[in-house]
C-alpha cells in the first residue's frame, strides 16, 4: 500500500492541535517530545484505519484543508478546555468570597495568576480526569471524530452565535453550581459577623472576618470533599457529550 503523505498530514494537524489545547495533554511540565510522539502515534493508527484518500497534487489545496483541520482540532480542544475552565471559575468565585483573591500567585503550569481554590479545583479535576479513565474516553471520541467529520469535509454552517452562547452559558452554569456550597458557607459567616458587629461594636470584625472565613471554607471543603469529587467527576463526564455537540456543528 502506497503511503499517502497528504492524508497523514491532515490527520496529524487535527490531532496535534487538539492535544496542544486540551489541558490534560498539554501540561507545561510534560516535554514537547511526548506531545509530538503522542500525536504522531495516534495519527498513524488513525491513518491505518481510515479508508484510502485521493492524493492531492496542489499544495495550496493541502494548505487550505490543513487550516480547516487545524480550526476543527482547536475547536475540539477548546471545548475540553472550557470544562476545566468551569472548575477554575468555580474556585475563583469561592476565592473572591473567602478573601483569597487578594493572594493570587503565578501558576507555572499555566503561566497565569491563580488563587487558592482556583488552582485546587483545577488540579483536583486533573486527578479525577485520569482516575476516571477519561483520557481514554477523550482519545476514543477524538478518533471517532473522523467518522463524524471526515477529512476535507469540514463546514462551518452550524457554528452560529446562538450555539456558541449556549456552550458558554452551560459552562458558567456548571461553575456556579459547583461553587454554591462554599459560597453559601462564607455568606452565612458574613451575615453572622454583621450581626456580631451590630450587637458588640467593640469587636473588630474586619480583623476577625478574614481568618474566620478562611477557616470556615477549609472545614466546609474537607467535610464535603467526597461530594466535590463526585460533582467534578460528573462535570468531566460531560466532555464526550460536548465534543459530539461541537462535531455536529461542523
Amino acid at each position: 500500500m502506497e503511503f499517502n503523505v497528504f492524508k497523514y498530514v491532515l490527520i496529524l494537524v487535527r490531532i496535534t492541535t487538539f492535544i496542544v489545547v486540551c489541558p490534560s495533554f498539554s501540561i507545561k511540565g510534560l516535554p514537547n517530545q511526548y506531545k509530538v510522539g503522542l500525536s504522531s502515534i495516534l495519527s498513524w493508527f488513525i491513518y491505518m484505519a481510515l479508508p484510502v484518500m485521493e492524493p492531492l497534487n496542489d499544495l495550496m489545496v493541502l494548505g487550505f484543508l490543513s487550516i480547516r483541520e487545524a480550526l476543527f482540532g482547536l475547536a475540539l480542544g477548546y471545548v475540553t478546555l472550557l470544562i476545566f475552565t468551569a472548575l477554575e471559575i468555580a474556585g475563583q468565585l469561592v476565592d473572591f468570597q473567602a478573601g483569597f483573591s487578594m493572594a493570587q500567585t503565578i501558576d507555572p503550569s499555566t503561566g497565569i495568576n491563580a488563587a487558592h481554590y482556583g488552582r485546587f479545583y483545577y488540579w483536583m479535576g486533573i486527578c479525577v480526569f485520569f482516575l476516571l479513565d477519561m483520557h481514554h474516553v477523550v482519545i476514543s471520541t477524538l478518533i471517532r471524530s473522523f467518522e463524524y467529520v471526515p477529512l476535507g469535509e469540514i463546514t462551518f454552517v452550524g457554528l452560529t452565535t446562538n450555539a456558541i452562547l449556549r456552550i458558554f452559558s452551560n459552562i458558567f452554569e456548571l461553575a456556579v453550581n459547583l461553587a454554591v456550597p462554599l459560597v453559601l458557607v462564607v455568606l452565612v459567616i458574613d451575615v453572622v459577623l454583621g450581626i456580631v458587629s451590630r450587637t458588640i461594636p467593640q469587636i473588630n470584625v474586619l480583623m476577625l472576618g478574614m481568618p474566620i472565613k478562611a477557616m470556615a471554607s477549609y472545614i466546609a471543603m474537607l467535610l464535603s470533599i467526597s461530594w466535590y469529587l463526585n460533582r467534578i467527576g460528573s462535570i468531566l463526564s460531560l466532555i464526550p457529550e460536548y465534543l459530539r455537540g461541537i462535531m455536529n456543528l461542523f
